[in-house]
């Protein structure tokens, strides 16, 4: 896609304004824009303050493991990044869980009315559905009370009813009907008869009166029948264990204990990577150290392997000396006879009379 050249002056003028951090403080600072707790990696991510923590730990450790080699010394380095990740990782679980308590409450509220809420939502969609479900809580049970005495008050209105089909279609989703179902509903029917359509009415049903008087009629069938529909959403919602649900909101609290985001679960992962390494290192520095003596002086070191050297080797003159001089010259230490020299190849030696077997062309 070409661009213009009015276009190209504006990205260079652009890109002369917004170039990123240029100072070492500000480099340095970009580079934990995106740090969320700094327990993955090797430590280049670590801020300042966990840095001085590291250096302290390796100095307080070092004295008291004494490592004697620079890989025990980078041991040892490592055992103090670990120690201090682990100390982080319990941290941020405990301020972590600490601040999910606090919004624990809260957020058992919201969940409830959102979850009301979408049911509310997608009601036109799935009217049977999302209607039944309302009915299973108390916030939705009292959703549909209200929606329904918005509805009975257009109905009753001073002035004279506010009906249309808009409102019809509500009331309709509201008892988890469609409007359009066959055969028609009660509420269908009555409100037909409220725009002057008495064809699906009984003659029972004001069939002795004049069409105003008969409209009238229907206004207030159907807003007896809104009246049954909010009395069963009373008595329904008098049933359910109010008690219980707010035993379940006081123990919001100590649910949150317990954090299964996908956050806290990789928290948990690097925490214990932490562990592992860090007993795997501890293991590694006992190996390392237990395979020099203890000494921690470099020169009583020497002294001591030159003493150990001495001790082995015999004195001139002595019993063990004359021992040796006797011993040495009785080994043979010419190379074995021709037939008797070992084969380089293993095959020849492991079957030193099997014949060579050839292909022969054609078989």
């Amino acid at each position: 896609m070409s661009c213009s050249l009015a276009q190209m002056e504006a990205n260079k003028k652009n890109a002369t304004r917004s170039t990123g951090p240029k100072t070492p403080e500000g480099k340095l600072k970009s580079r934990a824009n995106s740090l969320k707790h700094g327990l993955t990696g090797a430590g280049i991510v670590l801020p300042h303050e966990d840095v001085e923590a590291i250096d302290a730990r390796f100095e307080t450790i070092a004295a008291e493991m004494k490592p004697r080699t620079e890989l025990a010394r980078q041991l040892v380095s490592r055992i103090a990044l670990l120690t201090v990740k682990l100390d982080r990782s319990a941290e941020h679980e405990a301020r972590s869980i600490a601040h999910k308590m606090r919004q624990a409450e809260a957020k058992f509220e919201d969940a409830r009315l959102a979850e009301m809420e979408n049911y509310y939502s997608w009601i036109a969609a799935e009217p049977a559905t999302n209607a039944r479900r309302l009915r299973t809580s108390p916030e939705g049970v009292q959703r549909l009370r209200s929606v329904l005495v918005d509805l009975r008050a257009d109905l009753a209105h001073p002035e004279g009813h506010r009906w249309d089909w808009q409102r019809c279609e509500q009331l309709h989703h509201m008892l988890g009907l469609r409007p359009c179902d066959v055969p028609f509903s009660r509420a269908r029917v009555l409100s037909d008869a409220i725009d002057g359509n008495f064809r699906n009415l009984n003659q029972s049903d004001g069939g002795d009166l004049d069409i105003k008087a008969r409209q009238v009629w229907a206004v207030d069938a159907l807003v007896a029948l809104i009246d049954d529909e909010i009395a069963r959403l009373d008595d329904l919602h008098a049933r359910f264990d109010h008690e219980g649900l707010a035993l379940d909101r006081a123990e919001a609290a100590q649910r949150a204990l317990f954090d299964a985001s996908r956050e806290a679960v990789l928290a948990r992962k690097y925490e214990a990577a932490s562990e592992r390494g860090l007993y795997r290192a501890i293991k590694e520095f006992r190996e390392i150290q237990g395979d020099l003596p203890q000494v921690d002086d470099p020169e009583e070191l020497e002294t001591n392997n030159e003493a150990e050297m001495g001790s082995i080797s015999p004195e001139p003159g002595s019993v063990e000396s004359e021992t040796v001089d006797r011993v040495i010259p009785l080994i043979n230490l010419d190379p074995l006879p021709p037939n008797r020299q070992e084969s380089a190849d293993p095959i020849a030696v492991s079957r030193p009379d099997r014949p060579t077997r050839r292909k022969l062309k054609g078989r």
